[in-house]
């Protein structure tokens, strides 16, 4: 081009080093020669004094391995049996994508042969690096592996990370299982350890005319039980599918097994208004409760029954409590679960096929200036 050889693709001149460095190991192979450039009839030409470009090498793990050094420039290459791509239009060789996946890679170890030895490879499932295998196989065995994590969970199930919370815990096995590798869920005894299991039947008759099974798990085992699907058996026979929440060592929950149809109970009430004190200057409200429980069952059952007696804050108003029959018990609020005052419970034991019936009740004493909010004649 008429540049000298100092013109743009003149073959560069070697880049002197600083005083008194040594030469390097490995001598570079000189360049070859470049062919001259005919200026561009679009745009101007570099001039003569244009700054030649300092050539660089590349290395690389994968490149000085190989058997023939580098590959030319424009050839394709091979590593492990991973073809590389060409970019279109360049003629410049890239890795293939297995070689491209870098948080695939792996460096073959020190049990490796000499001649594997420091170069890079795609690695299988257990981390050890991979043979040749061609690209669309472990893509097509990536995606079959992974897609079991999109399927929906069965019912109940929650996924470990989320029922683990902050536990950190392995559950170890006593042999190792075969799961069947069809894409579908199944399960697989892992451990198995007592707990402590208490049948009850709760029921709120003031809210609800129904009584509900229970079952108190307390977790007295030194293992965590994650949340997850439970099957719930009584004598032997499959009564219902549950979820049990997640409870550490020592834990005790409730939960819930449904509606009891074999067990009826029945509440009535009554109010009567009448005056009491010095110019009859209190109104004084007797409210009688009643509750019949009928068992219908071929067992004997332990029933909770639950009612509230009222709570006020004002110095001139007075409840008073009748007695019942059987006596009822006094919860304290820091004791309940949901922290109701005034809270009033029965735990009675029903023979089979027979009933029982619960008495109680409660005065309010108020001035006779004074009436309850929303009337005083209220059941």
């Amino acid at each position: 081009a008429g540049g000298g050889a100092d013109a743009y693709g003149a073959p560069a001149q070697p880049v002197p080093g600083p005083p008194g460095a040594a030469p390097t190991g490995r001598p570079q192979p000189a360049p070859p020669p470049a062919a001259p450039v005919a200026p561009s009839a679009s745009g101007p030409s570099r001039s003569a004094g244009a700054r030649a470009p300092i050539p660089v090498t590349y290395t690389s793990a994968v490149a000085s391995a190989l058997p023939s050094g580098p590959p030319a420039p424009g050839a394709a290459f091979a590593v492990e049996g991973l073809h590389s791509d060409t970019l279109p239009g360049s003629g410049a060789a890239l890795p293939g994508e297995g070689l491209r996946d870098l948080d695939r890679l792996v460096l073959a170890g020190p049990d490796e042969p000499a001649s594997a030895r420091g170069r890079l490879r795609p690695e299988n499932g257990d981390g050890a690096p991979a043979g040749p295998v061609p690209l669309g196989a472990v893509a097509e065995s990536r995606s079959r592996a992974e897609a079991v994590a999109r399927l929906d969970l069965p019912p109940n199930s929650v996924p470990v990370r989320h029922s683990a919370g902050s536990f950190d815990y392995r559950y170890d096995a006593a042999a190792p299982v075969d799961v069947p590798s069809d894409g579908a869920w199944h399960s697989v005894p892992v451990r198995e350890f007592p707990v402590e299991l208490e049948v009850e039947h709760v029921c709120v008759p003031a809210v609800d005319a129904r009584v509900y099974a229970a079952v108190q798990l307390r977790n007295s085992s030194a293992n965590a039980l994650l949340e997850g699907a439970a099957e719930v058996t009584v004598d032997g026979e499959f009564l219902l599918g549950t979820a049990l929440p997640t409870l550490a060592p020592g834990q005790r929950r409730r939960v819930g097994l449904g509606i009891v149809e074999s067990i009826r109970v029945a509440r009535r009430t009554s109010m009567r208004e009448s005056t009491a004190g010095l110019r009859s200057g209190t109104t004084v409200l007797d409210h009688g409760i009643e509750i019949e429980l009928a068992n219908r069952l071929g067992r004997a059952v332990t029933v909770e029954v639950r009612e509230r007696v009222p709570v006020g804050n004002e110095k001139d108003i007075r409840i008073e409590e009748k007695p019942a029959s059987p006596p009822w018990t006094a919860v304290p609020p820091e004791e309940d679960e949901e922290h109701q005052r005034g809270l009033r419970l029965w735990r009675v034991t029903l023979p089979a096929r027979s009933g029982m019936v619960l008495t109680g009740g409660y005065e309010i004493r108020i001035p006779a200036t004074k009436a309850v909010f929303d009337g005083n004649r209220r059941t």
